[in-house]
């Protein structure tokens, strides 16, 4: 169990947010393998045809992928480590945002809309999957009952951006299933062909160790995906080297772990989080002396 640390500057935190030291979801945000697990989560909702479609009408990606990604990784690091306050601000960002990302289709006059709730399901199921899935694959190891506890205590995470957490899966066992029925509904379109092509044809130049590195990393990253998304991404084909791949990968995040340790690693999150919150709610309390 993590123990509980101190908010930034030293000063006390107002509460340990919706989850806090002792839940899985702290130990699963704090661990190296959450990055590919991330990466793997977009690569399967850019499966979905409507999200994509919608996505490229009302989102800049390409033109500023760092910057989502950044702005992404910050509201999951608010949501997960910032205090209460800070993740109800940072949903309600996310909220309107999601609430005007809409688009009507000139041709049929259908509007598509952001917040549609089984768009917001994929969205959410995809990723809490696929970070269980990295685990298993490269770390921590997680028992039956902790994988679990993972898929409900994101509930709260759905609940922040104003889902029914009744209609998601509340094991491991039915995400899968849940998951795994998806893919009949799933296509690759030339949208999500471009989103994946660094990783199905990562480049070969420069430093010989560092490109066997990233692809090595690259190629675990797409070991985490499902079957039937290898198959509709094209990758189905290259077991060995996916497997090779995995391995590697294993042995780079062990290093990294050790080297970040998990305990450390939760204490700079939230000293990130409560001095650069994705949205703040209140002025930093001077220091008593």
């Amino acid at each position: 169990m993590t123990a509980r640390p101190p908010g930034a500057a030293g000063q006390p935190r107002e509460d340990d947010g919706y989850f806090g030291p002792g839940s899985v979801t702290w130990r699963l945000f704090a661990d190296p393998s959450l990055s590919l697990g991330g990466i793997a989560a977009i690569l399967l909702q850019a499966l979905n045809p409507d999200m994509m479609r919608l996505f490229t009408k009302v989102s800049d990606f390409y033109g500023d992928a760092a910057g989502r990604s950044e702005r992404t990784g910050r509201y999951l690091e608010t949501i997960t480590y910032g205090d209460r306050a800070h993740a109800d601000a940072a949903a309600r960002s996310v909220r309107r945002m999601h609430a005007h990302a809409r688009w009507v289709d000139p041709e049929t006059g259908l509007e598509w809309k952001a917040d549609t709730e089984s768009w917001q399901d994929w969205t959410h199921n995809t990723l809490v999957w696929s970070i269980v899935r990295a685990a298993a694959l490269y770390g921590p190891a997680l028992t039956g009952d902790e994988r679990d506890r993972f898929v409900r205590e994101q509930h709260a995470s759905a609940r922040l951006l104003g889902m029914d957490a009744f209609r998601l899966p509340s094991t491991w066992a039915e995400l899968d299933a849940e998951v795994q029925r998806q893919g009949e509904h799933m296509a690759l379109t030339m949208a999500a062909n471009e989103l994946a092509r660094n990783l199905r044809k990562p480049s070969l130049k420069g430093n010989p160790v560092a490109v066997l590195i990233g692809v090595s990393i690259q190629d675990g990253i797409l070991a985490i995906l499902p079957e039937w998304a290898r198959q509709l991404y094209g990758i189905e084909g290259r077991p060995m080297s996916l497997r090779a791949a995995t391995r590697t990968t294993r042995r780079l995040l062990a290093v990294s772990r050790r080297q970040g340790r998990g305990d450390r690693a939760v204490v700079a999150i939230i000293q990130r989080v409560e001095e650069h919150p994705y949205r703040k709610v209140r002025k930093r309390r001077p220091i008593t002396p």
